[in-house]
């Protein structure tokens, strides 16, 4: 049971998206009993003998009764309807090609080997795919790199060089509310004009990730934009060529915004985990999926990259560096958030460690995947076995040019080590949530 605004929420799990029939007869069973409950305590008012007070207190409680809920059972499912829509419309390609040429894109050192391995999405267009240094407002330091699809408005993966020294302070999790930022460079021309008349001039058809507090700061002005606000301009000017966070307002307890790039193994440097919480870095991902699947994996990448970091160390090398890519997969046939973001078929995650074999460290490569459904389960391959289910059986590798691009080590017995830490790396409320008898028993 879960208490939402005004309503008490009764949910009853299912499997995955294809139940949605089955989904609807739970609804409208639900509401015919509710209804029934209705007239039976109306009518037993009456064979009771109430009358007076005692009638109508009766006949008011069942109308409470009624109205708090019981009428209004909702499943899961019914969230997920309003949430998962064909798709309307499509992205100008042309006007956001012509944006997009503001944005940098030359950041090669979070790749090992050659940068920007090639499209994984089935009959893409690679006029859709635009290559990203992911920066934030007004700032030239680059994240981390994205080859984001602007017709589908995710992420196809996000590229990090990752060096973690445990000696390092771990940074707390960013607040939520940076997630309401947008990709200014992305935006329309509009959006540029109203800030630079109202803010001194101020030029942002070059930033990276704003929200109206970095315009502030950058301006030295509490300038004001009215008429429409900014918050409107973003709506109407910005979403044609990027994701917005109202894409996936009111659609939490079915699609969270899954991280493509984490924020968790990037807690050690401050401004890379504030870039995490951009909608440029994310994509709707499965509720149950992301907390009790995905995030028990991520949390062991985090720890072998604390490992690799002290094996250097320790043998006096300067290859302390794991190279990550993460992205998605969609499926033949895609679903859509609200009409306008695709929602993957699956995400996924490969590793590279260049290793040095002169002090000992071997290299090795590793990917691994998961449906996102709920009740979904993951699945680690050999680098070469994982490229050849990424890319349907074709020639395309994460890593070209690089040590991973042949044959190296793989990461043996990874599936037993998330299993091993899955518990001590979820928080308490999703220990209580993953770890309960009731989801073990509906995911059998």
């Amino acid at each position: 049971l879960h208490r939402s605004r005004s309503k008490l929420l009764v949910h009853i799990p299912t499997r995955n998206r294809a139940a949605h029939g089955s989904r609807q007869r739970e609804q409208e069973t639900i509401s015919a009993c509710s209804l029934l409950i209705r007239i039976l305590a109306v009518t037993m008012s009456g064979a009771l003998g109430l009358t007076g007070a005692g009638a109508a207190g009766f006949a008011t409680a069942a109308l409470l009764l009624g109205n708090y809920n019981f009428p209004t059972w909702s499943t899961e499912d019914s969230t997920e309807d309003h949430c998962s829509r064909p798709p309307i419309g499509s992205a100008p390609l042309w006007k956001c090609a012509e944006r997009h040429s503001n944005v940098p894109s030359d950041c090669d050192h979070f790749f090992v080997g050659k940068p920007w391995p090639p499209s994984a999405y089935i009959n893409n267009s690679m006029d859709a795919t635009y290559r990203v240094c992911h920066q934030r407002a007004g700032d030239d330091f680059h994240l981390f790199a994205i080859a984001y699809n602007v017709h589908y408005r995710i992420p196809e993966y996000a590229a990090s060089a990752i060096t973690r020294d445990p000696e390092e302070e771990e940074q707390d999790r960013p607040s939520s509310s940076l997630w309401g930022r947008v990709h200014m460079a992305l935006c329309g021309q509009k959006v540029h004009e109203a800030v630079f008349d109202k803010c001194d001039g101020l030029e942002t058809d070059r930033w990276g990730v704003t929200r109206m507090s970095d315009i502030w700061e950058a301006s030295g002005t509490r300038c004001r934009i009215s008429n429409p606000s900014f918050g409107h301009l973003q709506e109407s000017y910005c979403g044609d060529c990027q994701a917005l966070d109202s894409d996936y307002s009111g659609c939490g307890t079915t699609f969270n915004r899954g991280h493509i790039n984490p924020n968790s193994i990037n807690s050690k440097d401050a401004d890379v985990q504030d870039g995490t919480f951009s909608m440029l870095n994310v994509a709707p991902q499965d509720d149950d999926f992301n907390q009790c699947v995905w995030q028990p994996y991520e949390c062991a990448v985090e720890r072998k990259a604390d490992e690799i970091y002290k094996k250097a160390d320790k043998a006096g090398s300067k290859s302390k560096t794991l190279y990550v890519i993460t992205g998605t997969k969609l499926d033949p046939k895609t679903d859509w958030l609200k009409g306008r973001v695709a929602i993957p078929g699956y995400f996924w995650k490969a590793l590279c460690y260049p290793g040095d074999e002169s002090k000992g460290l071997r290299p090795f490569g590793v990917g691994f995947y998961g449906p996102n459904i709920d009740c979904s389960t993951m699945t680690s391959l050999p680098l070469d076995e994982f490229e050849a289910f990424l890319y349907d059986g074709g020639e395309g590798h994460l890593f070209p040019g690089s040590v991973c691009a042949g044959k190296v080590d793989s990461w043996e017995g990874l599936d037993e080590y998330v299993a091993g830490i899955a518990h001590d790396c979820r928080n308490e409320h999703i220990q209580k949530t993953c770890e309960s008898s009731w989801r073990e028993k509906r995911c059998k």
